[in-house]
């Protein structure tokens, strides 16, 4: 039998919660899109493309499925591959984040779940 580590099935479960959260509030903010459009209209600000929510719908998908699938834990490889997507989408927003509003220290935080998840597929056998 394949042998998941603590910290896999720990950072798995805390995975899913912030990605359903992630998943209600983006599918929310979707149907909101108009209202919030308004609101920075109504502030002088320039709104996000469509592509912004819908980009933040798919990283929150992309959160979930990693989440599941960790806790499954089918087969070390594919939760590898699992973890590696699941790093490099999350490197990817804070290239997108970093380049349409300038670096904040508090970007390098949202690196620390997908660091312990990939640590914690390096703990499995």
């Amino acid at each position: 039998m394949k042998k998941k580590s603590k910290l896999l099935h720990v950072v798995s479960i805390i995975v899913i919660v912030f990605g359903a959260l992630a998943v209600i509030s983006s599918i929310f903010t979707l149907l909101m899109k108009d209202l919030m459009t308004s609101s920075y209209e109504m502030l002088g600000m320039t709104p996000p493309p469509t592509m912004y929510y819908i980009w933040m719908l798919i990283m929150a998908c992309i959160e979930l499925a990693a989440g599941i699938i960790g806790v499954v834990y089918k087969s070390r490889k594919s939760v590898f591959i699992t973890a590696v997507v699941y790093l490099i989408a999350i490197v990817a927003d804070l290239i997108y984040a970093t380049v349409t509003s300038g670096f904040s220290i508090t970007y390098v935080i949202s690196l620390i779940l997908p660091i312990l998840y990939l640590w914690g597929v390096y703990q499995s056998e």
